[in-house]
């Protein structure tokens, strides 16, 4: 289960309407696994500065959908990688 919510992903990407919720939902669950992955406890994390990493990987993933698999982005740009660096970093003082 996600802890950032559909509508706080749809409000970051500007998303109206409930067409693309399964696909949502869907990235939102991966993104937070992700940050699970790259050793991000969302317990430790400070809230706001997660729920900023997981709305941008979603928006970067469904911006990059639709586009050929050689044209498409294959890391986030600056501004998520530096949240994800950040993220990591206080994980590991709040760990300590």
């Amino acid at each position: 289960m996600a802890t950032v919510s559909l509508e706080d992903v749809k409000s970051y990407a500007r998303i109206d309407g409930d067409e693309e919720d399964a696909l949502l939902e869907s990235l939102t669950d991966a993104a937070e696994e992700y940050l699970t992955n790259a050793g991000i406890d969302p317990g430790l994390a400070p809230p706001a500065l997660y729920q900023l990493a997981v709305c941008g990987i979603v928006l970067h993933w469904y911006e990059q959908r639709n586009i050929a698999a050689g044209a498409a982005s294959t890391d986030f740009p600056v501004g998520i990688r530096l949240t994800i660096n950040q993220l990591k970093n206080t994980c590991l003082l709040n760990s300590l």
